[in-house]
């Protein structure tokens, strides 16, 4: 029954049908009686109503709040409540610093003696989002009441509460951590039966009998494609995309359960799909194993400092739920600069979601991850390409795994490893295209290469880099003119996204201007007028001077730092690293690039096809890391995240795969070194911005870092078909 499509069929349903039922049920929450009926407790005018900057939207319906930040100002001050009477336990919703040195919040406790308990505010700092405190109050209470304290001032300063409620089980009252391992099953849910039922038709197109190993990736893809049709839905009218949302997911799930069981085929192509589950629940166990505050926040803030990029997704996507103009969407920012597809993504599942109760920040994280997993996909059918049979492919999926950089960019959801793992498939989909089918694999080719840079331009360095080997490996890819299908794919895609910026809300070119001409503000030049005036000012020697800092970042990083892992300094810098330098994030697989090629030849049994393969996918990223180096403006620019993921996602797998391939006790060797490398750097926490460990789910990222170990560390003995 695992692999039987009709029981996923049957799960995708019984989540919309909880869906409905926890809104249909969502009545408003009753704040707790006050000690003397009649009275109001709650009117106390010190702090005021809606004096916060956090979603209201978080807050409950049913209950007002008040907040400390007043006018947008700070405000110092004391809100002393009236007597509410007592329960078993009280549930507030807060927000803000309470914790921060000079504020304070609380409960205090009267028993019937008059004897006063405090109870002080104990968990993280939410910050800007409303969180759920629950406080267990003595049994020998008979009244309680909130006491907030704020005596600081700037610009976190603040604090808010709510009214008190009796706690209840909702998605949206569960503490961070539970809400985000919930709303991540339940996207996963979703998504994989519109893919799986977008998969059917695929094989049917493709021939019930033909290779498979491309079908998870191009269900990936297809899923992509119907979130790109519901970004154009929601603009045109939100309703209408509501519809379309609620329709695509409930015909996945009707489709599947009419479906019969998935057989053998089906088994093979539940694999890396459960592959991604597993790292998915990996990486988001590893992300708030600590109490954190709202989930973008502990994503961008929980193993490096990084910028807010991971929520202008969603800001993109609430403004079109709302039916509101995305214009001017992040700052100074327009909603050109940046591409659509993780917007269009989120908002195929983002009504069931809203539905159940999750709130925005973290359906959209906890879908940004699902987004991101398709390098799971891209990464197994990489390793086919190259010779593996399916359990082999999935070691080295799982083997990778183990990777700062994978883990990084899969919950900092600025879709960089979506877009590499959709223009992977592009690649894939063309090497792999036989004479038969050959011009419609260049058209389906050219939409996945649309799709990727829709997701994040930065591939575009990598499909550049590809130019060069279509000459040098031209028979590979087919005639020549069957390119002339691969760009009609991509232009269908991407014609109308560049409409949108041409027409609705142009330039949407700072980008270019940023990183190819060194143009960082906003002006009204246009991008060959500032790509002309920045190479004027530098001159060529200061251009060439340029490009030689970033041959040199490839292959940065304090090296020493290991030394000083004990500080938090040391730590952020093994992290940091790992995530900015070519040759760092590659981490202890670069001991299989010594692999002597002829023991490769004498070694493996796939003859001079698998070399040429290998050779190709070892060009690409270097072509691709050439075209980062020489297009990139400004010094010291081509880190990991300036550029394409392809390069690391690519080079992962290659060098995980030619591990295996030349044996398989050395590769298992360096799947346990690495693996001590990864929870000796990652795992350990920085000592900032979160609280305490969380016992319940350390034992769940435990039980899938087992789970993937296994995996990586039994692979078939030798290369071929199962």
């Amino acid at each position: 029954m695992l692999y039987s499509t009709k029981s996923l069929g049957w799960l995708a349903l019984l989540v919309l049908g909880a869906a409905v039922l926890i809104w249909a049920e969502k009545a408003p929450l009753k704040p707790i009686q006050p000690l003397v009926p009649g009275s109001d407790p709650w009117r106390i005018q010190t702090f005021r109503d809606w004096a916060y900057y956090a979603d209201p939207a978080e807050i409950p319906r049913g209950l007002e709040n008040r907040g400390s930040r007043l006018d947008g100002v700070e405000y110092e001050g004391e809100f002393v409540s009236g007597w509410f009477r007592a329960e078993a336990k009280v549930g507030l919703m807060v927000a803000g610093f309470p914790s921060l040195p000079g504020n304070r919040l609380g409960l205090e406790s009267r028993d019937g003696q008059g004897r006063l308990t405090v109870h002080p505010f104990d968990i993280i700092d939410p910050r800007d989002s409303w969180r759920p405190w629950t406080v267990k109050l003595p049994t020998d209470a008979v009244a309680f009441r909130v006491h907030a304290i704020d005596r600081t001032s700037g610009e976190n300063g603040w604090l808010a509460v709510t009214q008190p409620f009796t706690p209840a089980w909702r998605p949206g009252l569960l503490p961070q951590a539970a809400r985000a391992f919930w709303a991540f099953a339940f996207q996963a849910v979703l998504l994989v039966a519109i893919g799986l039922a977008l998969a059917r038709g695929i094989r049917r197109w493709i021939g019930e009998n033909a290779e498979f190993s491309l079908l998870p990736l191009a269900a990936g893809a297809a899923v992509a494609i119907v979130g790109y049709l519901a970004f154009w839905i929601y603009f045109a009218h939100p309703l209408a995309g509501q519809i379309f949302s609620w329709a695509a997911c409930m015909g996945a799930g009707l489709v599947l359960v009419r479906s019969s069981s998935a057989g053998a085929t089906g088994r093979k192509l539940f694999r890396p799909v459960l592959l991604a589950g597993l790292i998915g629940v990996f990486y988001l166990g590893l992300t708030v194993m600590f109490e954190s505050p709202r989930l973008s926040y502990t994503a961008a803030r929980r193993f490096v400092d990084l910028p807010s990029d991971n929520e202008i997704p969603r800001a993109f996507g609430e403004r079109l739920l709302e039916g509101k103009s995305p214009k001017q969407l992040w700052g100074d920012w327009l909603s050109s600069d940046r591409p659509p597809l993780q917007t269009g993504w989120l908002l195929l599942t983002w009504p069931v979601m809203q539905a159940a109760g999750f709130d925005a920040d973290t359906l959209t994280t906890t879908g940004g991850i699902c987004f991101q997993l398709l390098w799971v996909l891209a990464a197994w059918s990489l390793a086919r390409h190259l010779g593996a049979n399916s359990r082999q492919a999935l070691a080295v999926v799982a083997a990778i795994s183990f990777t700062g950089v994978m883990l990084l960019f899969s919950v900092f959801v600025w879709p960089k490893l979506a877009a590499a793992a959709l223009v992977l498939g592009a690649v894939l989909i063309w090497l792999r295209a036989g004479p038969a089918n050959a011009r419609p694999a260049c058209f389906a080719g050219g939409v996945c290469a649309a799709l990727g840079w829709l997701a994040h331009g930065g591939v575009a360095f990598s499909l550049v880099g590809l130019a060069p080997l279509v000459l040098l490996f031209g028979k590979d890819f087919g005639p020549w003119r069957n390119w002339g299908f691969a760009l009609a794919g991509f232009a269908l895609l991407a014609a109308p996204w560049m409409a949108y910026q041409r027409f609705y809300e142009p330039p949407g070119n700072r980008l270019l201007k940023w990183h190819l001409a060194g143009a960082a503000g906003v002006d009204d030049r246009s991008f060959p007028t500032a790509l002309t005036d920045g190479y004027s000012r530098v001159g060529v020697h200061g251009a060439l001077a340029n490009k030689w800092t970033n041959v040199q970042m490839q292959f940065r990083g304090d090296w020493k730092v290991a030394e000083r892992r004990d500080e938090i300094r040391g730590w952020l810098t093994l992290k940091a690293d790992e995530g900015t330098y070519f040759a760092r994030a590659l981490a202890w697989w670069l001991v299989a690039a010594m692999v002597p090629l002829w023991v490769l030849l004498k070694r493996t049994r796939r003859g001079d096809g698998g070399i040429r393969r290998e050779g190709f996918m070892a060009a690409w990223v270097l072509t691709g890391l050439v075209a980062i180096v020489a297009l990139l403006f400004e010094p010291n620019a081509a880190t990991v995240h300036q550029g394409t993921l392809i390069t690391q996602l690519v080079s992962l797998t290659l060098l995980a795969w030619w591990a295996l391939a030349f044996n398989r006790w050395f590769f298992g060797g360096l799947v346990l070194l690495q693996c001590a490398w990864f929870f000796w750097v990652w795992v350990p926490f920085p000592g900032r911005d979160f609280g305490s460990l969380q016992p319940a789910v350390v034992g769940l990222t435990a039980l899938a870092a087992v789970a993937l170990g296994w995996t990586a560390l039994r692979p078939a003995r030798r290369a071929g078909k199962e």
